[in-house]
């Protein structure tokens, strides 16, 4: 059990990096949109939602990495936060 979470957290850790990644592409895709059309700053829901994705996908492996028999410093940090 303790493998599977290590390969999950490692697993949902490139879900989070390409998760920011898509981020940065969407926003700047927006900018250039807005800018071509000469309109101010628009809000994007799809990039709202990668947005909140991505902060649902760091919550995720924090708890993964808690888990993990090699980090108990970070468990115990986490039960303090809580």
């Amino acid at each position: 059990m303790d493998d599977q979470t290590g390969e999950l957290a490692r697993d949902i850790e490139v879900v989070n990096r390409a998760l920011a990644s898509t981020r940065v592409h969407l926003a700047a895709l927006a900018r250039a949109e807005d800018a071509l059309e000469l309109r101010r700053p628009t809000h994007s829901p799809l990039l709202t939602l990668v947005e909140q994705a991505e902060k649902a996908a760091a919550r995720v492996t924090r708890y993964l990495r808690a888990l993990s028999p090699t980090s108990t410093s970070d468990v115990n940090r986490n039960r303090e936060c809580s």
